[in-house]
């Protein structure tokens, strides 16, 4: 009887424990077991670089080549774009970048509540996705089909239409050398101008993009006439940072009602997917969009009402192992 009753004490313990994990510990647990598993897929990310094993990657380094060759007055600028094919390239910069931030900000978000924690998780995954190798491959058409335009015919867009029928498809405007990359926060931002007006400012290096342009980049104008970019038409999702994304609602948000003032109608310049992406940008946004579905599944935590809930079995199972003890112990 003695051994039967300590065997109901020890049950009773193991479920006391049990019961003192909070929501705040199970919301840690599972944002750090997404971090750890970003971290992993950057890590494999950059190892596959490295070893050159990603082929856009050695197709960036030939057409910049071709380029240089070709117009050796562009040799700062086609370098730059070159290095999109390293792991010192601003793409894998900022997905480093945000995973340093979405790991620094796990305490906070579990401070902040549930809220806080499921956008935290969000862009975790959102971070995992970005990291696989051929959709890194994808988003490096982009630099890829700008050196393709440099090349003044020499060389063909990979992966979407000719710049011609791109142009023609979506009725966009023509805004020159590097187009395929404004709007995307690895490159620039949106900046005022003394009237007020939202522009494109490169980043770094990339201002040299404006020395082929014949007038700066206007946000109103480029929102509703930009042409095709893997970028804005399929990676954005998994390629920009939740900050990133607010500058961009902001951006819109403000420009509407800009308009709205001036009798015009605004769209935003994501309201829908430009023509010019081939079958294969298309499918990894399909199978992009699964990876963070099923991630988003797996990385699921307990919220507070289902927590509430184990807590409430938790109690019935004591009360019924109490029960237990006592009669084991002659009711005392």
């Amino acid at each position: 009887m003695r051994i039967i009753s300590m065997m109901c004490v020890l049950l009773l313990v193991q479920l006391g424990l049990s019961g003192c994990t909070s929501d705040e510990e199970l919301w840690q647990q599972s944002l750090q077991s997404g971090a750890s598993e970003a971290a992993a897929e950057v890590k494999r990310l950059v190892v596959k670089i490295d070893q050159q094993s990603i082929r856009n990657t050695k197709l960036l380094k030939s057409y910049a080549d071709v380029v240089k060759q070709q117009s050796p007055d562009l040799r700062e600028i086609v370098d730059t774009l070159a290095t999109d094919a390293t792991v010192n390239g601003p793409i894998v910069k900022g997905l480093q970048e945000r995973l340093e931030s979405a790991t620094k900000a796990v305490p906070q978000a579990v401070k902040g509540g549930e809220k806080a924690v499921l956008e935290l998780q969000q862009e975790l995954n959102a971070i995992q996705v970005a990291a696989d190798p051929v959709l890194f491959g994808m988003m490096l058409t982009d630099p890829i089909n700008v050196l393709a335009d440099m090349s003044k015919g020499k060389l063909a867009r990979v992966e979407a239409m000719s710049k011609e029928a791109t142009l023609q498809a979506n009725q966009a405007g023509d805004y020159g050398p590097g187009s395929q990359l404004v709007g995307n926060p690895n490159y620039g931002g949106w900046k005022q101008d003394s009237q007020g007006r939202s522009f494109w400012e490169w980043y770094g290096m990339y201002a040299m993009f404006s020395n082929l342009f014949s007038s700066p980049i206007h946000y109103g104008s480029w929102a509703g006439n930009r042409g095709y970019s893997y970028y804005s038409d399929y990676g954005r999702n998994y390629y920009t940072s939740p900050s990133q994304r607010k500058g961009q609602q902001a951006q819109a948000t403000k420009t509407k009602q800009k308009f709205q003032k001036s009798g015009k109608s605004f769209k935003s310049p994501y309201a829908k997917t430009r023509a010019g992406g081939s079958t294969t940008a298309k499918r990894s946004a399909v199978k992009s969009a699964n990876k963070f579905s099923s991630k988003s599944k797996r990385s699921s935590f307990k919220t507070p009402s289902k927590f509430a809930k184990s807590r409430s079995s938790q109690s019935s199972a004591r009360s019924s192992y109490s029960r237990t003890s006592r009669s084991f112990s002659g009711g005392k």
